[in-house]
């Protein structure tokens, strides 16, 4: 366990002293990607060479004088060069003499030139005056150029004699059968018309009640003409409905577009199924609070009644306050006058209290409607033309937001004048941040009625100012609710009536502290007292005079849900039902009709139009052929009938004649079939096993295994593989466990290379890969592989092994099997193919590329594991042994003062 632990150790320091040194950190990521690059670059420039042969520079020319046969002018160089400007597979260059196609193709202008000679066209029809004499085509290319271009050239040429070839047999056939049947048709003309009449006049007289039946039919069709054109007329009027139905098409289109979102929304039903328990749990609070409404009306009238006795006292005091001032001027009346005023004020006190929560609970609901109003609003708003009517409906919400801000502000205010009095009568700072926070609000709630009162949506500007400060409105109206129920959680009411408890107890004691006494402050404490209650009353009032409207709608909302409350359950499971099951139907069908009005109907109408137009157009002719037929039918056919019934006795009592069918099959035969047979034998159809997008895509595997050996060779050839230690460290680590641990430094470097490589093949080429992942496992195992057996080498034999990796490198780009297959390589290639990893290599990246065939791709792994595993088994056992000869190799090497 130690030993493993010393190897990681060593790793990672390998990785710690990399990346202490910027120039070595950059080293190592240059020497990730260099790898790559070259593998890109081959695998870029062989990405589709054959689909570029239009690029291929040819030279054609043709002298051909032309010939005549039968009177007819025929110019074969001419229909060649006609044909080829309409070829762009080659470069074709069209020249005006032979001896441009011959220096152009020396000097490298051109990879390869055709040259017609004068007498082609005659050599190719010697054989008419009883000679044969091969035509030449003259072929010339110039092999200095490039290895590829002349096999490309060579094909070219080769394909414009198959043309020119199959042209030929293909006239000379075809003219050939065509003599053959005017030929037959001459010697046996008499014979052939009168065996042709004699069938034709038995075969009707035969069928002559099919005839009948078929001439009846005419008749009927005739008889229906004007049928047909109504019908006509009718279809005609369908054009005039497809701008509906293309409209039709639109809306459905659209619909369907909307349809995640209906679904989104429709998703509503199944959240309202599941919190039916709480719907039923709701209907029966509702009926609760319908059966205790009285309760709540008497406690909203007792509410009423003792604010109203609490203002009562109020203003019995403020009636009597000159007299109570006046008392309190005198020395002797103090005490008298100041406990009078103290019993008033406890009187007052439950109604100030529940004056101040009151207010504050009208507020936060006036600032909890302004949603549904402005949800109002943009319900309007989401319209794109708006209607007078509409128009003044928005108008008028508007106002009403101004107005809710007003009051929300004036309420603010008494509330804050309230407290700020009670501050100073009582000389307390109880209530500072509360007034700071209630002035806030009323701020916020007078600037937004300000600005509202700015706004008249009669004008295009006001619908532009009242969509750009709807959201501003909610957000304020959210602040003053917080405001509220910040306010709210202090228990404002019961402060209220702790300090004036304890104002209260205070003028009770008014004897002794009669110096203290305020009455300029206790005067406005009782009006800032007076106008919180006659708010708080206000409120409660108007609260009050809804409570029969409530009633009523409390009493209807309870008869509603509870009365149909299986109703509304049965009817939610049932849309429930509808979304789950019906809805993906509806779905699914709105999808086909959406489709076909977007891909199908397009085509039909076009069908449609052009079908008719055809139809109108070509209607007249149908018309009078018809009236023609009825006529020749109700006038001649009887007199027809007669004769070919005359005619078919005559011919049933004649001699059988001589029965020709043989020839007369033989003259009938199809000229142009026969001809295309002898041009065109056999047909060849082809199956792709493994399909690959391109030649770059199949050259990948080649130059990624390339890459991978090209990038093992590198990195040894830059890093080393003795581990550098200091003395004593050298005493604690073996040998085996330095190799190991650089190993393991090499081994993650070809897994970055890897990475790169086959990422960037797939990614960065977009090279066609049939299984990717396979692809990059393949690459990892195989650079793996690579690594270790060029560590193994370099780690055991130095610059020996280095050599030893460039010729197996070397040999591995001929006997691989990479470009060509190896069967066509020499006989040494094909001995060593077996015994090179690159083979199997190259072969296992195939699989991945084109498709994996398992029985192949398993014997590969294998081969490449056994590698692995067996050039890891002789490094780990030789390691320790080889220093020392390695050591004098490599003296002996240094001497030469030439070689590292």
């Amino acid at each position: 366990m130690q030993k493993i632990k010393n190897v990681f150790y060593l790793y990672r320091l390998d990785w710690q002293r990399v990346f202490k040194i910027p120039i070595a950190a950059f080293l190592i990521v240059a020497l990730m990607f260099l790898p790559s690059l070259y593998a890109w670059f081959n695998i870029e420039a062989l990405w589709d060479p054959y689909g570029n042969t239009g690029e291929l520079p040819i030279a054609i020319y043709s002298d051909d004088k032309g010939a005549t046969i039968k009177d007819k002018d025929i110019d074969i160089g001419k229909e060649v060069l006609e044909e080829l400007h309409k070829n762009d597979q080659l470069g074709w260059q069209f020249v005006d003499s032979k001896e441009e196609v011959t220096e152009g193709v020396k000097s490298g202008k051109y990879y390869a030139g055709i040259y017609l000679p004068k007498n082609f066209s005659e050599d190719l029809i010697s054989f008419t005056k009883g000679e044969i004499k091969k035509p030449t085509i003259n072929y010339y290319f110039n092999e200095k150029i490039n290895a590829i271009a002349p096999k490309i050239t060579d094909k070219g040429a080769q394909s414009l004699k198959e043309e020119i070839s199959s042209n030929f047999i293909n006239t000379a056939s075809s003219t050939l059968f065509k003599a053959l049947k005017d030929v037959g048709y001459d010697i046996e003309t008499n014979l052939v018309s009168i065996n042709k009449i004699k069938d034709l006049i038995l075969t009707t007289n035969s069928n002559m009640g099919e005839i009948d039946g078929y001439l009846a039919e005419v008749v009927t069709l005739h008889q229906k003409l004007p049928e047909l054109k109504s019908k006509l007329d009718k279809a005609n009027e369908l054009k005039g409905y497809l701008p509906q139905v293309d409209e039709l098409g639109s809306k459905i289109i659209e619909l369907n577009g909307k349809m995640p979102s209906i679904k989104e929304q429709a998703s509503v039903i199944l959240t309202l199924q599941q919190k039916i328990p709480e719907l039923q749990a709701a209907g029966n609070q509702l009926s609760e609070i319908n059966k205790d409404f009285d309760s709540v009306e008497q406690t909203m009238t007792q509410g009423v009644n003792e604010a109203k006795e609490g203002l009562q006292v109020i203003e019995k005091v403020q009636t009597l306050w000159p007299q109570i001032e006046q008392l309190g001027q005198q020395a002797s009346g103090t005490a008298t006058s100041v406990e009078a005023f103290a019993k008033q004020l406890q009187t007052a006190l439950p109604s100030i209290q529940a004056s101040v929560d009151t207010t504050l609970s009208s507020v936060n609901q006036l600032a909890s409607d302004t949603q549904k109003v402005t949800a109002k609003i943009q319900t309007l708003l989401d319209k794109n033309e708006l209607t007078p009517e509409e128009r003044q409906a928005l108008q008028a919400l508007v106002n009403d937001l101004q107005k809710r801000f007003e009051t929300q502000a004036t309420l603010l205010g008494t509330i804050a004048d309230f407290l700020e009095s009670l501050q100073q009568t009582t000389n307390t700072t109880a209530f500072t941040q509360t007034i700071e926070q209630l002035r806030n609000a009323q701020t916020l709630a007078n600037g937004m009625a300000q600005r509202l009162s700015q706004i008249d949506v009669t004008s295009d500007a006001g619908i532009t100012q009242i969509k750009e400060i709807l959201s501003t409105v909610n957000a304020t109206a959210q602040s003053i609710q917080q405001t509220i129920a910040q306010v709210q959680q202090l228990n404002i009411g019961d402060k209220v009536g702790t300090i004036l408890t304890e104002l209260i107890a205070t003028l009770n004691n008014a004897q002794s502290l009669m110096g203290e006494i305020n009455y300029t402050q206790l005067k406005q404490l009782l009006d800032a007292t007076q106008g919180t209650v006659t708010q708080a009353i206000g409120i409660l009032e108007k609260y009050q005079a809804q409570l029969p409207a409530i009633r009523q709608e409390l009493k209807d909302a309870n008869e509603m849900l509870n009365g149909h409350m299986d109703q509304i359950i049965s009817a939610i499971n049932k849309g429930a039902d509808l979304y789950q099951n019906e809805l993906p139907v509806v779905a699914d069908k709105l999808q086909l009709a959406s489709n076909f009005m977007q891909n199908d109907w397009p085509g039909v109408k076009t069908d449609i139009t052009n079908t008719l137009d055809t139809v109108n157009a070509k209607f007249p002719d149908v018309e009078n052929a018809l009236n023609l037929a009825n006529t020749l039918i109700q006038e001649d056919w009887p007199s027809i009938k007669k004769g070919i019934a005359k005619a078919a006795d005559a011919i049933n009592k004649g001699e059988e004649t001589l029965d020709l069918g043989q020839i007369i099959k033989l003259m009938k035969q199809d000229v142009q079939k026969e001809s295309e047979f002898f041009t065109n034998p056999v047909d060849l159809k082809t199956t792709t096993m493994y399909p690959i997008a391109n030649n770059g895509s199949a050259s990948t595997p080649f130059y990624t295994a390339l890459c991978l050996w090209v990038g093992a060779l590198l990195f040894s050839s830059i890093a080393t593989t003795d581990f550098h230690l200091s003395k004593k460290e050298h005493k604690r680590f073996t040998r085996r466990e330095t190799f190991l641990a650089r190993m393991l430094t090499f081994l993650t470097m070809s897994i970055f290379q890897t990475l790169i490589v086959t990422l960037g093949n797939i990614f960065l080429l977009g090279v066609d890969v049939k299984a990717p992942v396979l692809s990059v496992i393949f690459a990892l195992l195989i650079g793996l592989t690579f690594m270790m057996i060029i560590y193994v080498l370099v780690a055991l034999f130095g610059n020996f092994g280095k050599g030893i990796g460039i010729i197996i490198l070397v040999l591995s780009i001929s006997g691989g099997g990479g470009n060509y297959p190896i069967q066509v390589s020499g006989k040494f290639f094909q001995m060593i193919n077996p015994l090179l990893p690159f083979t199997y290599a190259v072969n296992l990246l195939r699989e991945s590329a084109g498709g994996v065939y398992w029985p192949n791709a398993r014997i590969d792994i294998i081969v490449l594991v056994l590698i692995a595993l067996g050039f890891f088994a002789i490094g780990l056992y030789a390691a320790p042994k080889m220093v020392n000869i390695q050591k004098k190799t490599s003296a002996m090497i240094k001497k030469s003062h030439i070689f590292h």
